[in-house]
């Protein structure tokens, strides 16, 4: 059986100003349609994988051009409810050099933000489903969210569905108190998980017996993963590790922990044309590759290989295949393809 991914979250109206302009003079905007649910969504889809959203939309042009944005990619919209007054938005002033990148939200009483359990049927959208993702994007919207993200990975899980939760702390939505007591709440339902040390150590509250610098990231997680699954016994711990030389160049590579061992991947030097949806690639990139039974250095390489691709890419999603990113972590070649 084709293997079925479901994820929930909102959608949202991203806009753009274009050429590295901000967003205090600019009169024009580029208009994209993400979140981190959707793209990882989208992104599996384009891998080839059997993807379906949950959220809600409102039943105008903007909600229609998000359903449509959905369709384009193939992924199933027929879990997705419409209602409610707006659609989420926000803008995304991209940085540069040493000019960092900003983000100005805009999802207050949208159509997602008020959906309710009585939204959605849990039967129909659970059926014959691999897989579940939601993140703390989600969690983070308000309590009433919060509630509905539980039940469905609390269904999920009842289910036997595997649960896949990205931390994704994002401190415009709430505070890493609020975090914490949220998050902690359903992650005895989470299969895998991805989070860096700053999750583990400012949501979880795990301790390190000393101060790691950047360059002992690897030790650092060395001495945290352990402690980490012991609490929670997921099935994978993933991570990945970016170096910030400035806004437009860092360097990235992916680390994963299945309760045994640790696998590190390759590290990429990156320039970055759009560094939102990264994350969500390398999330996409992992699943992908767990829903194919690859092996777990394979996991952590396409992982890391899609997320140093999207950052070459304008947008949410991830415009790649399989081949291209197997191609970047296999051959690092970069040849014209002929």
């Amino acid at each position: 059986m084709k293997k079925k991914v479901v994820t929930l979250g909102e959608i949202l109206l991203r806009l753009s100003p274009p050429d590295n302009k901000r967003i205090i003079n600019s009169t024009v905007f580029d208009v994209n349609y993400g979140g981190a649910e959707t793209n990882v969504a989208v992104n599996l889809s384009l891998l080839g994988i059997s993807t379906a959203v949950v959220t809600k939309v409102p039943d105008n042009e903007l909600g229609n051009a998000a359903l449509r944005h959905l369709r384009g990619f193939g992924v199933n919209t027929d879990n997705i409810a419409v209602g409610g007054e707006r659609i989420g938005s926000y803008f995304l002033e991209n940085g540069f050099s040493t000019r960092n990148s900003k983000v100005i939200y805009d999802r207050k009483n949208s159509s997602f933000s008020n959906a309710t359990i009585n939204d959605f049927d849990f039967d129909f959208i659970f059926k014959d489903v691999s897989l579940f993702h939601v993140s703390g994007v989600t969690l983070g919207l308000n309590s009433k969210i919060c509630d509905l993200a539980e039940y469905f990975m609390k269904e999920a899980k009842t289910r036997g569905i595997t649960v896949s939760f990205d931390f994704n702390y994002r401190s415009k939505l709430w505070t890493l108190e609020e975090a914490a007591v949220s998050i902690k709440k359903v992650l005895k339902y989470v299969d895998i998980t991805f989070a860096g040390y700053l999750d583990f150590t400012n949501i979880l509250g795990m301790k390190t017996t000393r101060d790691y610098s950047e360059e002992e990231r690897i030790e650092c997680y060395k001495e945290l993963y352990p402690k980490v699954m012991a609490e929670y016994g997921f099935k994978y711990i993933v991570s990945s590790i970016r170096k910030t030389i400035s806004a437009s160049e860092n360097k990235y590579k992916g680390i994963a922990y299945d309760g045994k061992e640790i696998f590190v991947s390759k590290e990429y030097n990156i320039e970055i044309v759009d560094r939102v949806g990264s994350g969500d690639s390398f999330t996409s990139g992992f699943l992908f590759a767990y829903l194919e039974e690859k092996n777990n250095q394979y996991k952590v390489e396409f992982a890391a290989a899609s997320a140093t691709l999207k950052h070459t890419i304008f947008g949410d999603v991830n415009l790649v295949s399989k081949s291209e990113v197997e191609s970047l972590f296999e051959k690092d070649s970069f040849d014209v393809v002929r």
